[in-house]
């Protein structure tokens, strides 16, 4: 999936301060130097005799007069003897130049920190990365040492985009989920018996995790009643649906205790995410998988659902019929099991 990139700018208040804060150490350059002049003509000759020099002995003395009386206000000035309003007018200013430095390259790092975050959340959302996921993390610390540069360059910003995406691709792949929901399961659990309803649902749930053990299951996630399991490819995705409602019929017969039999709504679908083997798949954030519980909300019971155009490359799709349902765009065929599928008595 192709994302855009943009190279963080500094936004026009950032620019303003920025621009304010160079003006005023240019301007502290200039008084320093000036108040230094008189240090550093006292080794040439007649200074006083040329104009330049002249003249900024001569400021240099109005700038000390006019500072100094509000200087001795608040700070002692006489050291060793001697007035030195100067030598602290000096360090005063060159306090006040770095101070005025430190807080602009304060600014601009969280400028540039929240720009580069905001393009980080951007990317995510673009190429559906869960948050938590691992591949989040690796996207995140792609771009953790320019959250505090002080300026981004462009072709610093790019290389490291381009290895972004190169570290991300190593986690994208073809996978299958299926979702797996209990029809009416809250009615089911009204009025029986807490232990028997217990067994029933521990019961059901093994019987869902050996189908999905039995086709290669990557991982899954429960809710109370539901579930959601990620597989390699959509032949297995589809055929531990078709199992899991197969195997409903001696269940139902047999197993359970409570009066009302169970039935399943599954729903499945197909296509390349980022997937990682540590990433819980609760943490897994992907349109893909958003279709799959789509298909699951919209299936019949006892039915699987998949769009269409996802089942074409199966070997086996006997069984399946086009529907006019519409599911995020994609139109729907269902599986339904024959009496002759079913298991025997």
């Amino acid at each position: 999936m192709s994302v855009n990139f943009v190279l963080p700018r500094r936004s026009a208040p950032v620019w303003i301060i920025s621009a304010l804060v160079s003006l005023l150490r240019w301007t502290i350059l200039a008084a320093t130097l000036l108040l230094l002049a008189p240090y550093v003509l006292a080794f040439f000759e007649n200074p006083r005799g040329h104009l330049m020099t002249n003249l900024a002995l001569r400021y240099q003395e109005q700038f000390v007069q006019l500072a100094a009386p509000r200087l001795h206000q608040y700070v002692p000035t006489r050291i060793a003897g001697k007035d030195r309003a100067d030598w602290i007018l000096i360090a005063g200013l060159g306090a006040v130049a770095f101070g005025a430095g430190s807080l602009r390259d304060r600014l601009v790092r969280r400028a540039t920190a929240r720009q580069i975050k905001g393009q980080i959340k951007h990317w995510k959302e673009s190429m559906q990365i869960g948050a938590e996921s691992h591949a989040a993390a690796v996207l995140e610390a792609g771009f953790k040492p320019f959250e505090n540069a002080k300026s981004v360059d462009r072709s610093q910003l790019l290389r490291a985009f381009a290895e972004a995406k190169k570290n991300l691709d190593a986690f994208g792949r073809e996978a299958a989920f299926l979702s797996v929901d209990v029809v009416g399961s809250t009615s089911m659990k009204e009025r029986e018996e807490r232990a028997a309803v217990q067994y029933d649902f521990a019961e059901y749930r093994k019987l869902v995790e050996a189908a999905f053990s039995e086709h290669g299951i990557l991982k899954s996630t429960w809710t109370p009643d539901g579930v959601m399991a990620c597989f390699p490819d959509i032949e297995r995705a589809v055929q531990a649906g078709k199992d899991i409602i197969l195997r409903l019929e001696a269940f139902n017969r047999n197993v359970k205790l409570i009066r009302q039999d169970f039935a399943v709504r599954c729903g499945v679908n197909a296509g390349y995410v980022h997937f990682d083997e540590v990433t819980p798949l609760e943490q897994m954030s992907d349109r893909v998988i958003d279709i799959a519980g789509h298909m699951q909300k919209y299936a019949e019971p006892n039915t699987v659902a998949v769009a269409r155009m996802v089942i074409e490359p199966l070997r086996n799709t006997e069984g399946f019929e086009p529907t006019t349902t519409v599911v995020d765009g994609y139109n729907v065929s269902l599986w339904k099991p024959n009496r002759s599928d079913l298991s025997a008595p």
